[in-house]
């Protein structure tokens, strides 16, 4: 149906058999564009097939001469809506092929581009389409956007207090404990090897009564 009504929009606000009206046929995934007089013809495209509002909207044209040397100056072309005066107005150099512009509507409906240029005299062709809605809402999209822009914030600060943070000192290393220090010392009460133990009762001498003379 967004097809289809871009295929229709292709004849409002302009006669059927205008000789400025370039005719849009839907394709695929893209508007073919063809218009041709006695002197020129021009073919292109506007590519995606659906435009819609504020995402790219590229417009490709070739224009041929059917006597006399091929066209190699610029040409003009200007996005606006429908019934507005004004619009996005580029000059664009012929490239290796073609000439090759990209736009982005900032409204939905009908809109129109036109694309001038001089040969033997000055010409302006139109071409009618309409611009739809863009697939996310532009509040939901500016929402994201700004949810993104806080997080590259925070990140930023977070790292900035990080480099700023003086260094922690490291702990000093333990103390190296050699094998032989872990052996427990004998008990002071042990007898040492080699020595004449010392009966308990041999400590002290004994009391003995005087014996009578």
């Amino acid at each position: 149906m967004l097809l289809a009504s871009s295929a229709e929009a292709q004849g409002l606000g302009a006669p059927q058999d205008a000789p400025d009206r370039i005719a849009i046929e839907p394709r695929e995934d893209l508007l073919e564009l063809a218009w041709s007089d006695t002197e020129e013809r021009l073919q292109g495209s506007i590519h995606p097939a659906v435009p819609r509002e504020g995402e790219p909207l590229q417009v490709t044209i070739q224009l041929g001469s059917f006597q006399g040397a091929a066209f190699e100056g610029p040409i003009t072309l200007t996005l606006r809506e429908e019934g507005n005066i004004h619009g996005k107005t580029l000059t664009v150099p012929r490239g290796e092929r073609h000439w090759q512009a990209t736009f982005i509507p900032e409204t939905t409906g009908l809109h129109r581009l036109d694309v001038s240029f001089r040969t033997t005299h000055y010409k302006a062709l139109h071409a009618a389409f309409r611009v739809e809605d863009s697939r996310v809402p532009r509040m939901v999209g500016w929402g994201l956007l700004g949810l993104c822009a806080l997080g590259l914030i925070g990140y930023t600060v977070r790292h900035l207090l990080k480099e700023a943070r003086p260094a922690e000192p490291s702990p000093a290393p333990a103390p190296e404990v050699s094998p032989a220090s872990t052996v427990a010392s004998p008990p002071a009460e042990l007898a040492t090897p080699g020595a004449d133990p010392t009966p308990a009762d041999a400590a002290a001498p004994e009391n003995k009564p005087p014996e009578p003379q």
